[in-house]
């Protein structure tokens, strides 16, 4: 299985690659949860994380194509375009065994380039002047700086946040002064304490710390 340079946290814990798993990620699936689909937003998803559930049925197909998915298979996937919960459930369900799966290098490009756009998003918040104001040791630091005095293992971690929609603006009253400090050490224990995730799934909250704590 291919793997990304930047960005393993968030590409592993976004799928499998069990054939008989319903997260196998090279098929299209919903991560969602069964039993409360009605509140549930996840969108149809295929690949690490590319859900359709925001996504318009073009724009959807040309970012499928972008990543060499064949024009029939993109079609067919992006027909699951603006579907979230319960109808992107069953498009599942009425459709997994008919859509092909992707190849690895397909999925590969395909969390690359949505990685990339919300990396990009996370560095659109974090130099957001009201951002800079309520939360930067130094409120006039200019944006650019803020962005980039960040330590790199903490914008991988607001990544992986952004891309599971954990990064609120009530997360960010948790964490955004220690990103901006770049206090390592205390961005570490926020990101260990369930008390402020809990509706984060362990397995993912477990992701988040062994990575934090090995890099």
């Amino acid at each position: 299985m291919l793997e990304p340079k930047k960005g393993k946290l968030t590409f592993r814990a976004e799928g499998n690659n069990v054939k008989s798993s319903r997260d196998y990620s090279k098929k299209i699936h919903w991560p969602g949860n069964y039993q409360s689909c009605q509140k549930d937003n996840s969108g149809v998803t295929i690949g690490r994380g590319f859900d359709l559930g925001d996504r318009n049925e073009s724009s959807a197909f040309i970012a499928l194509k972008k990543a060499g998915i064949e024009d029939r298979k993109a079609e067919l996937i992006s027909k699951g375009a603006k579907k979230k919960g319960c109808s992107a459930h069953i498009f599942v369900l009425e459709n997994r065994g008919s859509i092909e799966e992707i190849t690895d290098t397909q999925q590969l490009r395909l969390f690359e380039m949505t990685y990339i756009e919300l990396e990009e998003d996370v560095e659109r918040i974090c130099k957001l002047p009201k951002n800079i104001h309520d939360y930067h040791p130094t409120p006039n630091t200019p944006p650019d700086l803020a962005w980039e005095n960040i330590p790199d293992k903490i914008k991988e971690i607001l990544v992986d946040l952004r891309y599971r929609g954990d990064y609120t603006p009530q997360a960010r009253g948790y964490i955004q002064r220690m990103a901006y400090a770049g206090d390592v050490e205390g961005f570490g224990k926020v990101i260990s304490n369930k008390y402020y995730w809990i509706k984060v799934p362990n397995d993912r909250f477990n992701r988040r710390i062994d990575y934090y704590e090995k890099n």
